[in-house]
């Protein structure tokens, strides 16, 4: 599997798609769209790779999930690839990519600078760990977009001290609408706020050497203009609360005076979810998302 990465990421430096083995009828997606591989992006625009910062294999399913910074002719702005692939034989069955390029493809998160170092810890776990089992992999995987009436709601996950989360490679920081929040990188919370999908794909790639389980939601919400006339924020449509502290700053920063505010949007999230799990604990926490118009689902599906 660990080749296969190899010769996805040649195949897009070269621009030769084709190079690959592909099975004889593949599924494949770019951004949320599927697309036959010669017509993606990916291969066209990315002119530098190297190993992947992160890499979660699963031996049991042929699947497997990396992430890592690129460039796309330009190496002083580097973008971040995000990839699932399953394999049958030797030949590739599923592609599903991501390519973000700044914050807004998320819907406020972003920062390829960061992402090797704060990637670094999780291909690194202590050596007498704790190993999870693939069952425990599986019930935080389905019980992480659970819905409320589901039972694996209930699910109590406890979480280190010194959890890593991330979104898109950034130790998130969120200033608030007043500047006035804390200045520290959030750190991980098990559910709560956290967005749900009666439709989640689970178990997509479980890597139990590492902790490593990967699972995909769609998440409904709101583009929201954020702290001031140059950010903007994605909140989920579960997030009741913040929606509604959003929207009265929004009608406070109206009667102050005249201040170009982006007019909130429908969008919608297509998430892939990496966590990491040992020791009887969660350890890291990436929320990967790549935003599309309102009322969209997956190709996937």
């Amino acid at each position: 599997m660990t080749n296969m990465v190899t010769r996805i990421l040649d195949s897009m430096v070269a621009h030769d798609p084709y190079s690959l083995p592909l099975a004889r009828r593949y599924k494949a997606t770019e951004n949320s769209h599927p697309a036959a591989l010669g017509m993606m992006t990916s291969w066209r625009t990315i002119t530098k790779t190297g190993p992947p910062n992160v890499l979660a294999i699963d031996t049991t399913n042929g699947t497997a999930y990396f992430a890592l910074d690129i460039s796309e002719g330009n190496d002083h702005v580097k973008n971040v690839l995000r990839a699932r692939f399953k394999v049958v034989g030797n030949n590739i069955t599923e592609l599903e990519l991501f390519i973000n390029r700044f914050r807004g493809d998320h819907g406020f998160s972003f920062s390829s600078e960061e992402l090797p170092a704060n990637y670094k810890p999780l291909m690194n776990p202590p050596a007498n760990r704790t190993k999870p089992s693939r069952a425990d992999l599986e019930a935080i995987s389905i019980s992480l977009f659970s819905t409320p009436s589901n039972p694996a709601t209930n699910l109590s996950v406890a979480v280190d001290d010194n959890c890593y989360f991330t979104e898109l490679g950034w130790s998130v920081i969120d200033t608030g609408n007043y500047g006035n929040a804390s200045a520290t990188p959030l750190g991980c919370s098990w559910r709560s706020d956290h967005p749900y999908d009666a439709n989640a794909r689970t178990n997509l790639v479980i890597d139990e050497e590492l902790g490593f389980v990967i699972t995909s939601g769609i998440v409904p919400g709101t583009v929201y203009p954020y702290a001031n006339e140059t950010e903007s924020a994605f909140i989920p449509n579960s997030m009741t609360a913040a929606h509604i502290a959003q929207q009265a700053w929004i009608d406070e920063v109206a009667t102050a005076g005249d201040i170009p505010l982006l007019e909130p949007f429908g969008a919608t999230g297509d998430t892939l979810e990496l966590l990491q799990f040992f020791n009887g604990k969660l350890q890291a926490m990436q929320i990967n998302v790549y935003l599309s118009g309102p009322n969209m689902t997956s190709a996937w599906l």
